[in-house]
C-alpha cells in the first residue's frame, strides 16, 4: 500500500474539499451584504449606485405595475432573505438574459420572459443569477471588467444603448464556466428550498439548445449564451446529475403555469413585437409553436405568425400570412391589427375590395388608430 506524506495528504483533502464545495456550493454572504473593502468596492457602490438611477431613465424601462408585480413575487419567493436585497429592472430587449450586480441590482430583458413557459423557469434564472450574488461572482467580474477599460465609469456604456450594443457588451463581462457551473447548482438549490421545482433549470437549458437548433436550422447567428455560457448540453447534464442525487423527491412536481400564462397573454403584444422585429425567424417559429403548446392565446399567437411570415417574405409566405391572420380573425380573441395586415395582404394580391373590408372592419374595432389617416386614404384610393 502506497503511502503519502502529511503535505501531500494535507492537499488532497483541500482538494477533495473544493471539489465537493463546489458540487453542493454554499452562499458565501449573508443577506443584506455592505461593501467592507472601502478602498475597493466603494467606488464601485458608487458607480452602481448610477447605474441604477440610468436604469429608472430609461425609455427602455417598463413600468407597467402587473408584470412588476409578477416578476418580482416570484423572485422574492425563490430568493428567500434576500429578498431585501433586490431591485428589479424590467427592460425591453428581445434577448434572452437576466443579470444582477454586486449592489442587489437585477436586470430581467422581456426576451427572457416570453420564452420561459412557467414560474419555475423564471425562479430558474432568477435563483441562478442570485447564486452569482451570493458567490461574489459579480463583484469579480465588475472589478475585472473595469480594470480592463479606460472609462471611469464603465456602467455608463450599458446605459442608453441599442439593443445590439447591449448585448455585444455583455460578452465581456461574462462568467466563467466553473462560475456558471457552481451559480446553476446553487440556484437549484435556491429552487428547490422555496418549493419550486428545480428540474425546471435543465428545462430552460434544453430549450435553449432547441432554439439554437433552430437557429442554426435557419443560417443565424448563435444567441448570446452560446458565445458567453458553458454549453447547454453540459449544464442539463451536471444539473440533472445534482437534482437527481441532491432532489429525487420532486420528480412529480408540477410546473406552476398559470400566473406565467396570464402575464404572457396580457403582454403577448409588446413581447412578441420585439422579437419579430428581431428578423430572426427560425427562433421566432419555434417560440410561437412553444407558445401555442403551452396555452398562449391562439388567435394573438396567430397573428404573430402572419406577421412572421409577411416580414420573412420567402416563396409563399403572403399566402401563409392571410391564413394565419385568417385564423386569427376567426379566434375568440385576437388584435384589431389582424384586420389592417390582412388587408395589407390583400391589396399585395390584387384583391382591392376585400382589402377595403379589412380596413373598415379594423376601424370600427380601433376608432383611435394611430394610422387611421393612412387607412383612409386606402378607402378612398
Amino acid at each position: 500500500m502506497k503511502r503519502f506524506s502529511t503535505p501531500v495528504l494535507v492537499f488532497l483533502a483541500c482538494s477533495l474539499a473544493a471539489v465537493a464545495s463546489q458540487q453542493n456550493p454554499e452562499p458565501k454572504i449573508p443577506p443584506g451584504y455592505q461593501p467592507i473593502d472601502a478602498e475597493t468596492e466603494t467606488g464601485l457602490w458608487m458607480e452602481f449606485e448610477d447605474y441604477e438611477a440610468a436604469l429608472q431613465r430609461s425609455a427602455l424601462l417598463i413600468r407597467d405595475e402587473p408584470i412588476n408585480r409578477y416578476v418580482n413575487r416570484v423572485a422574492c419567493r425563490v430568493t428567500g432573505d434576500y429578498c431585501g436585497d433586490l431591485r428589479i429592472y424590467i427592460m425591453r430587449n428581445p434577448n434572452f438574459n437576466a443579470s444582477m450586480s454586486a449592489n442587489g441590482v437585477m436586470q430581467i430583458w422581456t426576451g427572457l420572459l416570453v420564452r420561459v413557459s412557467s414560474e419555475d423557469e423564471l425562479a430558474a434564472v432568477i435563483g441562478h443569477e442570485l447564486a452569482h450574488y451570493t458567490q461574489l461572482h459579480t463583484l469579480e467580474r465588475f472589478r475585472r471588467v473595469k480594470s480592463s477599460l479606460a472609462s471611469s465609469s464603465f456602467l455608463d456604456l450599458l446605459i442608453g444603448l441599442p439593443v445590439a450594443t447591449m448585448a455585444s457588451l455583455s460578452n465581456i463581462m461574462s462568467f466563467s464556466r466553473e462560475q456558471e457551473s457552481e451559480a446553476d447548482l446553487l440556484g437549484a438549490r435556491f429552487m428547490a428550498d422555496s418549493g419550486y421545482d428545480p428540474r425546471a433549470a435543465a428545462r430552460v437549458w434544453q430549450m435553449i439548445v432547441t432554439e439554437e437548433q433552430h437557429a442554426v436550422a435557419k443560417r443565424q447567428e448563435p444567441g448570446m449564451f452560446s458565445r458567453t455560457h458553458p454549453t447547454s448540453e453540459y449544464r442539463i447534464d451536471s444539473l440533472n446529475r445534482f437534482i437527481e442525487t441532491n432532489y429525487s423527491d420532486t420528480s412529480a412536481a408540477t410546473p406552476e403555469i398559470k400566473s406565467h400564462l396570464d402575464m404572457l397573454n396580457r403582454y403577448y403584444p409588446l413581447l412578441m413585437e420585439d422579437q419579430i422585429d428581431t428578423n430572426r425567424f427560425g427562433r421566432t417559429e419555434y417560440m410561437l409553436q412553444r407558445h401555442r403548446e403551452i396555452g398562449v392565446n391562439p388567435g394573438m399567437v396567430d397573428f404573430f405568425h402572419g406577421e412572421m411570415y409577411r416580414q420573412r417574405s420567402a416563396q409563399g409566405d403572403l399566402e401563409r400570412a392571410q391564413k394565419s391572420y385568417e385564423q386569427a380573425i376567426a379566434a375568440e380573441v385576437t388584435l384589431a391589427e389582424a384586420f389592417r395586415n390582412l388587408g395589407y395582404v390583400y391589396l399585395k394580391q390584387g384583391n382591392t375590395e376585400q382589402a377595403r373590408g379589412q380596413f373598415r372592419l379594423y376601424l370600427e374595432r380601433k376608432p383611435d388608430a394611430d394610422d387611421r389617416a393612412m387607412i383612409e386614404f386606402y378607402l378612398e384610393d
